[in-house]
This record gives structure tokens, sequence and C-alpha cells, in this order.
């Protein structure tokens, strides 16, 4: 009987990481929910979407890249780990264990897919050249979305309402605080060139536009909300964020058969 591939073992766990964040972590119902109401009439529109940005779309993105040629898509493993910070931080800033409980189990699932990568060696790889548009575009977020993570985490430790913005035990607070770190940290990671990172600078523009369309289609003193007018700035540099990537699409070669990628 055929062995195995290491590489194929990388694409199941991929695959049921993704699938356990979309489900049982109610990723995708959260993120439908927060436009639809299909599921919750009274729902939290903003903080739902917030929920489902990262469990429903930054996340599983960057594992279901690694189905397709993963030794081309280190960056989505590294959008990963970038997750499980961005989680422990926010656990931190908001005073929520649990959060902190969570980064370290999807810490841990990284830790695993990097093992079974294909060019795991290359996991703190950057590129020969930063890319200058992609950390502009980080800059450009980096204050706006710091601002709105302090807001965030503020609101968590003061246990603000709505007191029903819960999945799976966790309120969606601290979640928008992750969001918030991890849009302007997706792109800066895309600004390193890694392998793959477009993945990063998608994923970041698709959760931007989806929070700022949910604050469009609530009201604008809404949980979550910074208004109208911040919801079309988002909106704009998502859109601005994703231009850029397709803009800059480059062919992607393996990572080992690329001899301008130096480890860090």
């Amino acid at each position: 009987m055929a062995r195995i591939s290491r590489t194929t073992w990388l694409k199941v766990a991929a695959l049921v990481v993704a699938f356990a964040s979309l489900t049982i972590n109610f990723g995708l119902i959260d993120l439908v929910d927060g436009f639809t109401g299909y599921v919750d009439q009274a729902r939290n529109q903003v903080l739902d979407v917030g929920w489902g940005a990262v469990f429903g779309l930054i996340l599983p993105l960057g594992l279901l890249a690694q189905l397709r040629a993963p030794e081309r898509r280190i960056a989505g493993i590294q959008q990963t780990a970038v997750v499980a910070f961005a989680l422990a931080l926010a656990g931190a800033a908001g005073q929520k264990g649990w959060y902190v409980a969570l980064a370290a189990g999807i810490a841990v699932a990284s830790a695993v897919l990097v093992a079974l990568h294909p060019t795991r060696r290359t996991f703190l790889a950057r590129g020969r050249c930063v890319e200058p548009t992609m950390l502009a575009l980080a800059a450009v977020a980096a204050v706006p979305a710091l601002v709105y993570a302090a807001r965030t985490a503020s609101a968590q430790r003061r246990d603000l309402p709505p007191a029903d913005a819960v999945s799976n035990g966790l309120h969606h607070w601290t979640v928008m605080t992750a969001l918030a770190l991890l849009v302007p940290g997706l792109v800066l990671l895309a600004a390193a060139r890694t392998s793959g990172w477009r993945v990063p600078a998608v994923s970041a523009s698709i959760a931007a536009a989806a929070w700022a369309i949910s604050c469009l289609r609530a009201p604008p003193s809404a949980a979550g909300s910074e208004g109208h007018a911040w919801a079309w700035a988002a909106l704009v540099w998502a859109v601005a964020t994703a231009a850029a990537a397709a803009w800059r699409r480059t062919s992607d070669e393996s990572i080992s058969a690329e001899p301008q990628l130096q480890v860090s």
C-alpha cells in the first residue's frame, strides 16, 4: 500500500481546521446571519459579521489556499499564525482568557501545518524586497484600525451590550479587536512578499469590505459600527488593496526554486 505523502496530510489537516472554523466555530453561520438575519432576526449585524470575517473568511482562506500547490503559498500558513497572534493580543487586551486559549489552539494547528508543509523551512522567510504598495496600504489602515481595536477592547473589558453577541461562549467585542489588528497586519505580511503573498492581501481586503458593508447596512449607532463615513473609507481601502494585489500579480514560483528568498 502506497505511503500517504506529507503534503497530502497537510491538505487534510488544513481542510479539517478550515471546516471546523466555518461550522463548529460558527464562522459561516455568523457571516451569513450578520447580513441576512436568516438564523436570528434580532441579530447584531456588525458584531456577527466581525466574527464571520475572522472565522469564516480570514482563517479558512489561508488554510484552503493550501489545497492547491501549497509549496507556492506558505503565506497562507503564516496567515494562520497571524490569526492566532491577533486573537491572543485581543484576548489579553479585553481580559478574556478563553480567547487566549482559542489562540493557543490555532497556534498548535498552525505548528502542525508548518511541520507538514513541503517548504516549512521557509516559514520565516521573506522576499528580497518589500512590496511598497502593500506597505503603504498597511500604514494607511494602521491608525484607524488601532483606534478601533482600543475601543472594542475597552467595550469588552466593560462588558458593554449587546449581551447576546456570543459564539461558543465568546463575546464578539474581542473578535472585533482581533479583526482590527488582522486587517493591517495581513497587508503588512503581504508586503513581505513571501510565496503566496496575495493570499493575506486578498483576505484582508475581503474582511475589511465585509465589515464596511455590514456597517452600511446597519444603523450608524449599531454596536461595532464606526458610522457610514468610516465604512465608506474602509470599503474604498479594501477595493484599493484588492486591486493592488491583482495589479502586482507575478508568477508564484516554488520557494525551493526561488533564489531571491532569504531566511531572516
